[in-house]
């Protein structure tokens, strides 16, 4: 039996003459939390709308737990919450009041409201009217009401948003411990590729439509080597010896005293002939992975979403 929370296959969506999503293929597993980053108008949000049921499909197939979100939508979407953009809430009630009406449409237990509310840190606004609400505290309790009744999978749309540092700090402990203790499967998007590698174990690059890359964070990194550092008896010697037999590999000595040199595997042969030659040989080395902010730079041609 697959493991797989939400299947999409083919997804694509043109809106006339635009074509929002060109045959989206991507998996997401139990237990699992799936980052979605691109560029702004990569075409996120509406496959999040679509995941949601928001949104029609021009073509291809939504599953959750393997049901067709087409075929049979409430069998499909039981489990599922998703907060995409900002929250709407009754502005005249208070967030407490707010969340016990969706713990009942959800089914869940009351307790959880008052667990939600002090996890999100908004125990001491829980008596307020929502419309008094900051925009940085609609989000947290946005994602209270996402987390009502244990959900299986639970999709947020920029859930950092309006968030001062602390609160995202909090709201990335909470993601964690909702994933880790209750087994909570999340797909997030995110501008903040920060906290999507310090979140996410895997990961999908959405760009002008298209999935450009997919898979766990530190196995697309792992191809993306951008350099080495190297240990040698002597560092300043070795380094001299670079500079002028490998110029393009514009070496440098780092204060822990190893060398730093630009460029990717091919470079190693010749870096170690030339050291050898100079009675200089290699004792350490290990290699210099990209940011996932300069790989997702790479992959989208320099836009930043």
């Amino acid at each position: 039996m697959s493991d797989a929370v939400l299947e999409v296959r083919g997804l694509t969506k043109r809106y006339g003459a635009v074509h929002a999503l060109k045959g989206i293929d991507l998996t997401v597993r139990q237990g699992s939390i799936y980052g979605f980053i691109g560029p702004n108008g990569a075409g996120k949000t509406t496959t999040i709308r679509i995941v949601a049921g928001l949104v029609r499909a021009t073509e291809g197939d939504v599953l959750l737990h393997g049901v067709d979100l087409r075929k049979d939508r409430l069998a499909a979407a039981k489990g599922l919450r998703t907060l995409v953009e900002v929250p709407a809430f009754y502005g005249n009630l208070s967030g407490q009041a707010n969340l016990e009406i969706f713990a009942r449409l959800a089914g869940a237990d009351r307790a959880d409201v008052a667990r939600l509310l002090e996890r999100v840190r908004l125990t001491h606004a829980k008596d307020r009217a929502v419309r008094g609400y900051s925009l940085g505290m609609r989000q947290r309790l946005g994602i209270a009401q996402a987390l009502l009744g244990r959900p299986d999978l639970v999709v947020l749309d920029e859930p950092m948003n309006g968030l001062d540092p602390a609160g995202m700090h909090e709201m990335r402990e909470l993601i964690r411990e909702e994933n880790r203790e209750h087994g909570v499967t999340f797909f997030l998007s995110s501008h903040l590729l920060d906290d999507i590698q310090r979140l996410c174990d895997r990961i999908g690059v959405l760009h002008k439509g298209a999935l450009v890359a997919e898979g766990r964070i530190e196995d697309l990194l792992s191809s993306a080597v951008t350099g080495f550092r190297l240990r040698c008896a002597d560092p300043a010697a070795a380094r001299a010896v670079l500079v002028a037999s490998l110029p393009e590999a514009k070496a440098r000595l780092d204060g822990d005293g190893t060398v730093h040199v630009a460029g990717d595997a091919s470079i190693l042969p010749r870096l170690h002939r030339a050291l050898l030659d100079a009675g200089q040989p290699v004792v350490e080395m290990y290699p210099v992975r990209a940011s996932l902010e300069a790989y997702f730079l790479d992959l989208t041609e320099g836009v930043m979403g």
